[in-house]
């Protein structure tokens, strides 16, 4: 039987995230997705969302369902890992948007990472100005506390990702769509930041919205990756599959097809290569974790 499986040259590095207590360990896989069967499989590691001020823009049943602790990131987040079961907690910076001082968000942050027991992803806007001039406060102040930020993108990453290696965190490098712009970010990451502490962002789309494209670009950088050994393309994947699959029009208007709509993309891109999947319903959550099971 041996001779008849495929042995991969190709393998992702684990990565570790969080400090001392409240560790996470992301991929480390040589093989392609659930092929158990054929060699390592990777760690899978599942975030839901918190919002760093209270959001506005989220669908009124998740409104409805975090009414108790949406005013308050730490119980959010504390929530979420505790009652929840998240690996991870993906706090977006939403304050961003309102002008708070770059201080009072990194400060925000930083309760938010000592309150829970899980480590946690940082997010911001995806505008390279903003960004640029936030996250690396929010690097400096949470240093040693191993965060996952980002975005990252080909504009601003020296400004945000130098300062991240600095002070020991992890990083997001955000490309669209594409495998040519994923590699050549990695290659110019690499030239300063080990590629194995980046994860890929190629963007998301959701069921009956694009998700067929968003799938063939992971899948085609996981291949790259493992079957044809390109060091370039050697790092988790993320899959934000939580804002994307919450603003669609069916999600809005019934929170059964938003909670389907969520584990159905959640586990579509997990198949493709998807490492760490971003969710906003626990329930769609124990969905996508009861199918993998």
């Amino acid at each position: 039987m041996e001779k008849f499986l495929e042995k991969y040259p190709g393998e992702i590095k684990e990565l570790v995230l969080g400090s001392e207590g409240k560790k996470a360990v992301v991929a480390g896989q040589n093989t392609l997705p659930f092929h158990s069967f054929e060699g390592k499989t990777g760690q899978l590691k599942f975030a839901l969302e918190v919002a760093d001020s209270e959001p506005t823009d989220w669908a009124p049943w998740l409104q409805e369902f975090y009414a108790d602790v949406k005013s308050s990131p730490e119980a959010w987040a504390k929530k979420n890992a505790e009652v929840f079961g998240a690996d991870l907690i993906f706090l977006t910076l939403n304050s961003m948007e309102k002008d708070v001082p770059v201080e009072e968000i990194a400060a925000g942050v930083k309760r938010v990472a000592e309150a829970v027991n899980v480590p946690v992803v940082v997010f911001g806007l995806g505008e390279k100005e903003k960004d640029a001039a936030v996250l690396p406060v929010v690097a400096k102040m949470c240093s040693g506390l191993n965060l996952l930020i980002g975005p990252i993108l080909k504009e601003n990453h020296q400004e945000i990702a130098t300062v991240a290696l600095e002070h020991g965190h992890a990083i997001i490098a955000q490309i669209s769509m594409d495998i040519n712009l994923a590699k050549d970010l990695n290659i110019r990451l690499g030239k300063y930041f080990p590629v194995d502490r980046v994860v890929i962002d190629p963007l998301t789309c959701v069921a009956g919205y694009g998700l067929e494209y968003a799938y063939s670009t992971m899948e085609r950088i996981r291949l790259a990756a493992i079957v044809h050994d390109d060091k370039t393309l050697q790092s988790p994947l993320i899959a934000k599959v939580g804002k994307e699959a919450w603003k669609t029009k069916e999600a809005i208007q019934d929170v059964g097809k938003g909670i389907v709509w969520e584990a159905a993309t959640a586990f579509s891109l997990l198949l493709s290569g998807a490492d760490i999947v971003t969710m906003r319903h626990p329930e769609s959550l124990q969905r996508v974790k009861a199918m993998i099971s």
